[in-house]
């Protein structure tokens, strides 16, 4: 017998020390940080405890961005466009919304992120990047 339904599980997601670092810069001064390994010196953004490299744990937090370089974009039907965002000083690449007409993409457009008015700790903080340079 197989009885179809579903369970609601609630939950609170920790961002750990780092990640509340990554946060807090984002609510409070309106910076965006990467964290740095001390070992193979990849700076990833979002920070984040460990290297995804060598998995050194990474506590030294720099600034990066608010400028960077469009890798690869895609857009979501009735969601808007996103892409993958390699942050000037950032050797990996953040996820976000891109703003503007879908036409206004492609790799290599250099974008500047649009911080919101309103900031909660939240990587909604940054409400997408736009087309130009910081």
């Amino acid at each position: 017998m197989i009885v179809q339904g579903s369970i609601r599980l609630s939950f609170t997601y920790a961002a750990g020390r780092i990640g509340s670092r990554f946060l807090v810069g984002l609510r409070d001064s309106r910076v965006i940080l990467g964290a740095h390994c001390s070992r193979c010196a990849l700076v990833v953004c979002p920070a984040r405890a460990f290297c995804p490299v060598c998995s050194t744990g990474m506590d030294d937090l720099r600034e990066v961005g608010p400028g960077g370089t469009v890798e690869v974009w895609s857009t979501v039907p009735g969601r808007g466009t996103y892409g993958m965002i390699r942050l000037d000083g950032a050797d990996t690449a953040l996820v976000h919304r891109l703003l503007g007409d879908a036409g206004l993409w492609e790799p290599g457009a250099r974008v500047v992120a649009r911080f919101a008015a309103k900031r909660i700790g939240s990587i909604t903080d940054i409400e997408g990047f736009e087309r130009g340079e910081p």
